[in-house]
């Protein structure tokens, strides 16, 4: 149902007008002043009550809406309205624009935590036809597509040595019979004749043999229970984020297992986009779901 907004100003206002009016019409005794002090009144009556039954008829659509983004950052969903407004998003949260009649309007939203947004509660208001008294009614508008909100990344729980960056920076390597030379050494029992490097052996007047090295394809398993309290969940999801973006900056494989739709899941990531759509849609959504859960955790 319509609400009156901030009406006892208004109201009070209107009524000391026409109290004021009525004393100089019984005072002067002119017909044409009460014919006017009575067209004054009804206007009034009309300005503050009309807005009441066009707010009944307000509504929304969604014009556009992104697919993507980023938990405590705005994102912009356009909208279009048969009537000019007000529009204030209410959850789960951001700004307020003017929307005129039929023209597409901009509405800030601001999502406090990651999860997939579906729809939007929004406050509209109007105070037509004279801008006397403003008249809000809530409405829930359905998104053309569900926003994927990921979360913010947040500092790594991963320890530096695991995270395998070598002092240079580089991804750290492991010993092999293969791949590229690391240093050449003078022959230990126990080395491969396949080892024996005999450029350096014929200068040197001993067997010398090359230490080679190559990266470890073994990819790093990110673990994440998303279930709880939002604000738990959304530091467990930073984190998890933090995470993922050291093993993949230090050349890692990474695979990522969440828990999506009652189905745990684990598959690999490329970049900080997937992982942040995955994570999006793990364990409990803030937008929807109860959260009367215990919360989440990260190994």
């Amino acid at each position: 149902m319509p609400r009156p907004e901030r009406f006892v100003a208004p109201v009070l206002g209107a009524a000391m007008l026409l109290v004021a009016w009525e004393g100089v019409a019984h005072a002067s005794g002119s017909g044409w002043v009460q014919a006017v002090g009575t067209v004054v009144a009804g206007m009034l009556v009309v300005g503050m009550i009309a807005p009441a039954f066009v707010a009944r008829k307000l509504e929304l659509s969604v014009v556009s809406s992104p697919g993507d983004a980023t938990s405590g950052e705005p994102f912009t969903v356009t909208v279009v309205s048969p009537r000019g407004l007000r529009c204030t998003v209410l959850d789960p949260g951001g700004g307020t624009c003017a929307a005129s009649a039929r023209v597409p309007a901009p509405v800030t939203v601001v999502p406090p935590y990651r999860g997939v947004i579906r729809r939007i509660r929004l406050q509209l208001a109007t105070a037509a036809p004279f801008g006397l008294l403003w008249w809000t009614v809530e409405r829930e508008i359905v998104l053309d597509r569900p926003v994927l909100v990921s979360p913010r990344t947040a500092h790594s729980l991963a320890p530096l040595d695991r995270v395998g960056r070598s002092a240079e920076g580089d991804a750290a390597p492991v010993a092999s019979l293969i791949g590229d030379t690391r240093q050449l050494r003078p022959y230990r029992l126990g080395d491969s004749r396949r080892q024996v490097h005999w450029g350096a052996t014929a200068h040197s007047g001993g067997l010398i043999v090359r230490e080679t090295e190559e990266r470890t394809a073994r990819p790093v398993r990110v673990m994440a229970d998303l279930v709880g309290d939002p604000e738990v969940t959304e530091r467990e999801a930073g984190a998890c984020m933090g995470t993922v973006a050291a093993y993949l900056l230090a050349g890692s494989r990474v695979e990522l297992e969440t828990t999506e739709q009652a189905r745990r899941i684990c598959a690999p990531v490329s970049d900080l986009a997937q992982a942040g759509r995955r994570l999006a849609r793990a364990g409990t959504n803030p937008y929807e779901d109860s959260t009367e859960a215990p919360g989440g955790s990260l190994r």
